[in-house]
């Protein structure tokens, strides 16, 4: 009695359907997946109109922050002529709650950035003057509220 050998047959992976299933997982990632998007400042800006008018502001209510090409912020006040380094960016905020303090709700802040900034420069500087808040002698809480952001070529 001969035993026959039995024919071994070579297992394989049948790819008759694999485009269809590389397809359906490929739709699956694109709809589970979320895009975010930059977003960037959050700022609150004034509805257009129409006519252009024209605010007038007194010089004792604006204080005007500029920042140069070397990352360096210059505030400009009744009573305040400094020149910042990127590491002292908090004087900003004790300077904005002083002018607070003495201007109210009038007080308007300039951020003017020369186009050649450090971009980490503008945001700091923004941050320290949204981060200002005071308690009036009244009780209320001023915040900086009133900012005009302005690129320039000027240093």
């Amino acid at each position: 009695m001969a035993l026959r050998k039995k024919k071994r047959i070579k297992p394989s992976i049948p790819t008759a359907s694999m485009g269809d299933v590389a397809f359906l997982i490929l739709i699956f990632f694109l709809t589970s997946t979320i895009f975010t998007r930059d977003r960037g400042l959050k700022m609150l800006l004034p509805e257009r109109t129409e006519e252009q008018e024209k605010v007038k502001v007194k010089p004792e209510n604006i204080v005007t922050v500029a920042i140069n090409p070397a990352g360096e912020a210059k505030i400009k006040a009744v009573g305040f002529d400094l020149i910042l380094g990127p590491a002292e960016f908090s004087e900003i905020k004790r300077v904005v709650e002083e002018k607070l303090l003495e201007r109210d709700t009038l007080l308007v802040i300039s951020l003017r950035t020369s186009k050649d900034a450090p971009y980490r420069s503008m945001v700091e500087a923004l941050d320290q003057i949204k981060l200002s808040r005071v308690t009036s002698a009244d009780g209320r809480e001023l915040r900086a509220t009133k900012i005009s952001l302005i690129p320039t070529s000027e240093e």
